[in-house]
Formats: structure tokens, C-alpha cells, sequence
């Protein structure tokens, strides 16, 4: 069955050093591996340097064995050079197990864990539910254009383990953290960050947002509201 690669889809990591984390599928060839020049970076002595890519095509996404010697798992089988991703497969690689979403509309909800991370609980969000926020991007360093659907927690910055990734030098490896409130509200905190960060042009260390907020970290300006705009 051919997916719809228009919405958005993305990998929730379920079990090693990156627990919790959610990674969009945004480019055309997502490369897998213990190497820091890899796109998802996985810090596992049993994960090959240049282990797997995830690929996006117009028959849907493929996870292709990069190392040859088969020891990438989708659904607990080896993958032989390519395999054709379904929506909930299961992936590991050596000790890092995640599992794959063909879409938005199969985005689990997030809740906080003991150790600070976020856990994603496969639970899909209702439409008649409470209003979702995004952070919708007015200019901005990454090459994908698409709003941010906002968690209870997620953080922005320059490493790549941050929900929102900015490959900006202005921009600190954590710059900051936007919450969610027990109102439902958001508040955007900054983490101590070089170059600050900006609601409305105001450089804030705390700062409650409202619809139409423009928040700004280094290069990157993105809008907060409630409906996508």
C-alpha cells in the first residue's frame, strides 16, 4: 500500500541512550549509525558507524541496510538490502529500538518519565480533543518548511538529541525548552543560552506564549498559535 509521504513521518525511539525521542523523517535519505556525521546518531557500541538510511520514495519509505551483514531489524527480521516501512514497524539496531509512524495522524502523545526525557505512548491524539499548538516556521536554517505539532515538553537547539534541530552556530546545543501548563497554556524558557531568545523582539528567559507570538532563536523564527496557519 502506497503511503502518503506528504504527512510528515517520523520515528519515536522506544529503548536505548535516546529513549522517548521523536525524529522526522524530513529529508529524502535519513542515515542511521554511531557516526556523528549520521543523521540520527546513535550512541551504541553495537550500532556500525554507518549502519542503515531510511529512504523517502513515491512507493512510501525504505529502510536500506547500509553495512551489509543484515544485523538491522524491522519487526524482529533481518533486513536484506531494502525493506518497504509500514505504518508501527518495529526497527531496532543493536540496542536502540524505535518504532516508525507513516504520518501525523498516527502521532502518539507524550509523557514526562522519571529520568527528564519524554516517553511517547502509542495512544493516537482525537480530533475533538483539547487545541493542538504548533510552532509554524517563519524563517528558519532547517530545509523542511512544516509547523511543529507542540508535546507537553519538547527542547530546542543545535544538537541533534533536541526536538526541534536548528543547524545554526548562533544557536546553543539546548537553547530552550517550551512547556506546556497545567491551564493548557505554553511557556517558552531559556536554557542559559549564547545568544538569548526572542519573543515579539524582546530577549525573555521566561516568557508565557500567546497565538500569534513570534519566537526567534538565532536565524530561525518560527510563530506560535493554535491551528495551523
Amino acid at each position: 500500500m502506497e503511503q502518503d509521504n506528504t504527512s510528515g513521518a517520523y520515528l519515536v525511539i522506544q529503548q536505548g541512550s535516546l529513549l522517548g525521542k521523536r525524529v522526522e523523517l524530513w529529508k529524502d535519505c535519513t542515515t542511521i549509525g554511531r557516526s556523528r556525521a549520521c543523521d540520527l546518531f546513535l550512541e551504541d557500541i553495537t550500532v556500525h558507524r554507518k549502519q542503515a538510511s531510511i529512504l523517502r520514495t513515491p512507493s512510501g519509505y525504505i529502510l536500506r541496510d547500509d553495512h551489509g551483514s543484515c544485523d538491522s531489524f524491522v519487526n524482529g527480521q533481518p533486513v536484506v538490502k531494502e525493506q518497504l516501512l509500514n505504518n508501527t514497524d518495529q526497527l531496532c539496531f543493536g540496542n536502540t529500538q524505535m518504532v516508525f509512524y507513516a504520518s501525523e495522524g498516527t502521532r502518539p502523545f507524550q509523557l514526562p518519565i522519571s529520568r527528564g526525557r519524554e516517553l511517547h505512548v502509542g495512544k493516537t491524539a482525537s480530533p475533538s480533543s483539547s487545541s493542538i499548538a504548533y510552532l509554524y516556521p517563519i524563517s528558519s536554517s532547517r530545509a523542511d518548511p512544516r509547523p511543529f505539532e507542540l508535546l507537553p515538553e519538547m527542547s530546542i537547539g543545535r544538537s541533534r538529541e533536541c526536538d526541534v534541530f536548528l543547524e545554526d552556530l548562533a544557536v546553543s546545543r539546548l537553547h530552550a525548552r517550551i512547556r506546556e501548563r497545567s491551564d493548557g497554556s505554553y511557556e517558552i524558557v531559556d536554557h542559559r543560552s549564547a545568544t538569548g531568545t526572542f519573543v515579539n523582539g524582546r530577549s525573555v528567559m521566561h516568557h508565557v506564549l500567546k497565538a500569534g507570538d513570534v519566537v526567534q532563536i538565532g536565524a530561525s523564527r518560527f510563530k506560535f498559535c493554535f491551528t495551523p496557519p
